[in-house]
């Protein structure tokens, strides 16, 4: 990727799928991975090598170890009153019998990334194996 700054933290990053206007000094592209996601996109990592600043410096810091351990660092304690008064049941629903349906939700992200793909499986015309006719399969063959 081609880097050009435009002053110290603005940059235009030429190359791959789009040419981007990144915002090192507060971590913006015009891709939008990097201002939604809070980790540097390659656009952003191009023009961070390119300026000379350090990676990992723009990473946010929810994905720190400190800020991880700091919510834990104080004592948790369970609540004794409310937890017995109330009485937990599974949920009344049954499931039908049929197989359950995949549901794995996207981000935005994943979705436009695979928007411009072909499906997995293309529609191909079937051919008899005993007459060697199309439209039909062997099982309905009337030779």
């Amino acid at each position: 990727m081609s880097v050009q700054p435009i002053d110290t933290w603005w940059f235009v990053v030429k190359g791959g799928k789009r040419d981007c206007l990144v915002d090192l000094e507060h971590g913006t592209c015009d891709c939008g991975v990097f201002a939604i996601e809070c980790i540097p996109c390659p656009h952003a990592i191009a023009a961070a090598t390119f300026s000379g600043v350090d990676v990992a410096t723009l990473v946010s810091l929810y994905y720190l170890n400190e800020f991880l351990f700091s919510g834990y660092s104080e004592n948790i304690y369970p609540c004794v009153g409310e937890v017995e008064a109330r009485k937990c049941l599974p949920p009344e629903q049954k499931r039908g019998p049929e197989r359950q349906k995949k549901s794995i939700w996207q981000s935005w992200l994943e979705l436009s990334r695979f928007k411009g793909r072909k499906p997995r499986k293309q529609h191909r015309d079937y051919r008899c194996s005993n007459c060697q006719e199309t439209g039909h399969k062997r099982p309905h063959c009337t030779n």
